[in-house]
């Protein structure tokens, strides 16, 4: 039976977390013309993955004039960064990283929304900081290149391996989109490219003398789109031709492919994978060319959010006029983030914010998604996702209970850690520092397959 002053207690925690969401909340309201500009700058500027300079400084140098710690070009990753609060202070409990992105699609821009990401996710940080109670520690996480479009995509698998989110408990982070959303599934996703080599001739004098690497790529396609009715349902396969030759009167010896092959696990994704390589080694079979087979970026696992921190944010949203719904309720789930790897190693979650109308919002991956991220209601957007981080971030600091909770959902939580450590051992280093740990890397970094060419 609770006492009279467990009751007072609790009630004296609700009111100062009260009124701490209420100043971080004019904290963003104060920060609205600047994040606004912010916003608009990375709009206009689109940087494609691994090449986000100007992005990247921005966002740093906003920290970095607030009084943050920043480092530079993390994880060897030199649009990475990781910025701390307080300045010059290590390890911390509890940690909570925000996590910032800021990549543009090439030949789209902003289409995914990651200019409001960016922002959005500094303007929490600056509004929360003040917040942060002594021993605690925020980060915050610039992540490089999440669009798949680029070579050595997937920014955070790699800060992973660098052991950046090492002693984190908590990794949040809020993408634009249609409806405002909690957590969801995503696909785990391969990126695989496929490269035949022939022979070239004459196409009109000696054909015959020829091994057509194009043949090779379209026999390729059309064995994908008969295997397509025999995959289980939620497994996609799909690609673009990115050589197939350059003249009409020239047997093309090149050809190549990029493909994504995604599936709701990893143990779904390599026989699926598996199934798309025989395609392509029935086609360098059928027309006398050699295959070889490369993972062009790092493989997304698939997102497993902290159910606990999930609702806390839920809660938040809720509190702004913007309660959100179930993801499962969305029909979403098909895509992949690399913030799933994040998910795999501490406790985190991504949320949806609307941007748009309900109905009325653009498809992402589209030009027309890019605008909607600086019309009224992406601003509006941008600064109801920097409170509800901001919010967040004080039931992670100031209440146990939501902690408490969070951690005990961690990943191999069951089997890892003690009670109030947040930690995966005593010895653990300052978090966000980057070392780069004894452990395999990430699944997908760029290598070639031992089953190299047929």
């Amino acid at each position: 039976m609770d006492t009279e002053k467990a009751k007072m207690d609790r009630e004296k925690t609700r009111i100062d977390l009260e009124r701490a969401k209420t100043l971080v909340c004019r904290g963003v309201d104060d920060l609205a013309p600047l994040l606004r500009g912010v916003n608009r700058e990375l709009y206009e500027n689109p940087e494609p993955g691994h090449r986000e300079y100007r992005s990247a400084g921005r966002l740093a140098g906003l920290l970095e004039e607030a009084g943050f710690e920043v480092r530079r070009a993390t994880g060897g990753l030199e649009t990475a960064f990781v910025a701390a609060w307080p300045e010059g202070a290590g390890g911390g409990d509890p940690v909570v990283a925000l996590l910032a992105e800021y990549d543009a699609l090439p030949g789209i821009g902003h289409g995914c929304g990651h200019n409001i990401i960016g922002t959005a996710t500094v303007g929490a940080a600056l509004a929360v900081r003040s917040l942060v109670p002594g021993g605690a520690r925020l980060l915050v996480v610039g992540c490089p290149a999440e669009e798949g479009a680029v070579e050595g995509a997937g920014g955070k698998a790699a800060l992973i391996e660098a052991g950046v989110f090492e002693g984190v408990d908590a990794a949040l982070m809020v993408h634009p989109g249609p409806v405002n959303a909690m957590s969801g599934p995503t696909s785990c996703r391969l990126a695989l490219e496929v490269s035949f080599r022939g022979r070239s001739a004459h196409a009109a004098g000696a054909p015959h003398e020829g091994l057509s690497a194009l043949e090779a790529v379209l026999q390729t396609f059309n064995a994908l789109n008969a295997l397509r009715q025999h995959l289980p349902g939620r497994v996609r396969v799909h690609g673009v031709v990115v050589k197939g030759g350059e003249a009409p009167n020239v047997i093309p010896d090149e050809g190549e492919i990029r493909l994504y092959v995604r599936a709701p696990s990893v143990e779904e994704l390599e026989p699926a994978a598996e199934r798309v390589r025989n395609c392509a080694r029935g086609a360098a079979l059928a027309t006398g060319c050699q295959v070889a087979f490369r993972e062009f970026a790092r493989t997304y696992l698939d997102l497993r959010p902290n159910d606990p921190l999930d609702q806390a944010f839920a809660r938040n949203m809720t509190a702004l006029g913007r309660p959100p719904v179930s993801r499962r309720d969305t029909g979403g789930g098909l895509g992949s983030t690399d913030m799933g790897n994040v998910s795999h190693v501490v406790p985190a979650i991504h949320p949806f914010i609307a941007i748009g109308p309900p109905g009325r919002t653009p498809p992402s991956h589209t030009r027309e998604f890019a605008q909607a991220t600086v019309s009224p209601e992406g601003e509006g957007a941008l600064l109801a996702a920097a409170k509800a981080l901001a919010m967040t971030c004080v039931d992670l600091f100031l209440a146990p209970e939501t902690l408490e909770a969070v951690r005990r959902a961690a990943p191999g939580a069951d089997r890892a850690r003690p009670p109030h450590s947040g930690r995966t051992s005593k010895a653990a280093r300052t978090p966000g520092s980057g070392r780069t740990p004894k452990t395999a890397r990430t699944p997908g970094s760029g290598r070639t397959s031992k089953a190299g060419r047929t």
